[in-house]
């Protein structure tokens, strides 16, 4: 009978486990959908001009995310989040082109109506992610900090 019953205890905490972290995955992705305006770049442990970052915006919509610069729209990507974390993790998989089917691992973070990301996009192995929000020299990641775009 003990066993049955810590069976039952053990599948209870895993589901309820299970259903915090739909929950929290849920919460970001929804936070998340909508334009953001880039206010910093930095590349290979370099800040990028402060006019670059003006010209990009990433927009969410449903599972996808793409670029919009003033010659257009980047190629989109599908993105997945694991806010269980530390920090929180989104993989964003390349669903067109070359790249398709890859994955670029990155860390995110939303607080105070900013979203900070560091994604390692252009390294030699792109699934492995960055441990902190900055970059370095030769690594092909990338972080920036984004506000939500204002509403023209």
């Amino acid at each position: 009978m003990l066993p049955r019953v810590l069976n039952i205890l053990v599948a209870c905490f895993f589901t309820a486990a299970i259903a915090a972290a739909d929950d929290k995955t849920a919460k970001d992705t929804k936070e998340l959908q909508g334009s953001w305006q880039a206010v910093s770049l930095e590349a290979n442990g370099e800040a990028r001009p402060d006019d670059e970052a003006k010209e990009l915006q990433i927009v969410f919509k449903g599972d996808e995310i793409f670029a919009v610069k003033p010659t257009g729209e980047e190629p989109h990507l599908k993105f997945k989040l694991d806010p269980g974390k530390t920090p929180k993790a989104i993989d964003l998989i390349h669903i067109e082109g070359s790249d398709k089917g890859k994955t670029a691992a990155g860390i995110y973070c939303l607080k105070d109506g900013r979203l900070r990301v560091c994604i390692n996009i252009f390294g030699q192995d792109t699934t492995q992610r960055p441990k902190q929000f900055k970059t370095q020299a030769g690594t092909g990641v990338v972080a920036g900090i984004f506000e939500r775009a204002k509403q023209k």
